[in-house]
């Protein structure tokens, strides 16, 4: 990650009062080392799962709605900002117009952070929370200092401003909102100006469903079924990993090639039927993924989960019966058992 800018500011409103107040910072910070391990611990928070996708429902902005597009058309261009301590203010300056008339939201240190990865250019809008903290002094006495609060993120967005530049029809925003309730969430989602979001964790379920279909369709054997799921996951997790969409069309022709030349097509055939209507275009949740290489299922007096490559192997499934036989059980477990 290269950080271009950088900047922080600070809007200070009560849970259950209507007024919010910004305090802007004039110039941009400096960009030191505490602030790339900020921006790193940010972005590794930002990427765990439960994240969201969208795109801007005006992309190039309008007098009316969200700002947030309209001021990146006004201060953006050329893989640039000509003035990004003035951007950051404005939009600061308009979430606080969102955030007024929500009692029950609360205010914070909203971190604006333009960087670049894989050339590739990025925004981070953060709202980070300040906590109480405790320091040593060095007579070994206590005090209480205040800290920024970074076991979780509240809410934050990413734009992906090289495919919103170039118009790019993907969903280039991505965000989370941590734990916030609907009614802070609603607020924000007004505050990006994007559509209808989609759960990525749905999404990937879904996948996950779609690729198990294909695998009935096609009644390949279990050990090919298997071995197909890990395919998938591995090239899912591989585009999580990097933090990049998916390319459904791509994966999909990849996989049929080793499992399924004489067929191509129907993966996405059944990706698209109005029973997934997945996008061509998605981001992929790591635990989601889960289920394409493992088995498991619980009830109130049994947990069970295995890898999908022993079904077949050491562990057979009884259709009349609905029983498993397990034949190679963990040595531990045998210990148990034993006593």
């Amino acid at each position: 990650m290269s950080i271009a800018n950088l900047i922080v500011h600070e809007v200070q409103k009560n849970a259950g009062s209507s007024k919010a107040v910004l305090v802007a910072r004039p110039t941009e910070n400096a960009i030191d080392a505490q602030a790339e391990v900020l921006a790193e611990q940010v972005g590794s928070l930002f990427n765990r799962s439960g994240m969201n996708t969208g795109q801007f429902t005006n992309p190039q902005g309008s007098e009316t709605g969200a700002k947030l597009p309209t001021l990146l058309t006004q201060f953006y261009g050329e893989n640039g900002f000509n003035d990004f301590a003035a951007f950051s203010k404005a939009c600061a300056s308009d979430f606080v117009s969102c955030i007024g008339d929500v009692e029950e939201a609360e205010g914070g240190l909203l971190w604006f952070n333009h960087y670049e990865l894989h050339d590739t250019h990025f925004l981070f809008i953060v709202l980070l929370k300040r906590k109480q903290g405790m320091i040593l002094n060095a007579d070994l006495s206590l005090a209480q200092i205040e800290q920024i609060e970074l076991e979780k993120l509240h809410m934050a967005m990413r734009i992906n401003l090289s495919a919103w530049a170039s118009q790019d029809e993907s969903r280039y925003i991505s965000f989370r909102f941590g734990r916030a309730n609907k009614v802070e969430s609603d607020y924000f989602t007004r505050f990006i100006g994007c559509d209808e979001p989609k759960v990525t964790a749905k999404e990937t379920r879904k996948l996950v469903d779609v690729t198990s279909a294909y695998c009935e369709m096609k009644s390949l054997p279990t050990p090919k079924a298997n071995e197909l799921k890990r395919v998938v996951s591995e090239l899912c997790l591989e585009k999580a990993d990097e933090n990049e969409r998916l390319d459904l069309v791509e994966m999909a022709k990849e996989v049929e090639e080793r499992f399924s030349p004489d067929d191509a097509g129907l993966f996405m055939e059944i990706a698209e039927s109005e029973s997934f209507a997945l996008d061509r275009d998605m981001f992929v949740e790591k635990a989601a993924l889960k289920k394409l290489t493992r088995y498991s299922g619980s009830s109130r007096a049994l947990t069970l989960s295995f890898d999908s490559a022993l079904l077949g192997e050491s562990i057979r499934f009884d259709e009349e019966t609905n029983s498993l036989v397990i034949t190679d059980l963990p040595k531990t477990l045998l210990k148990q058992l034993k006593k």
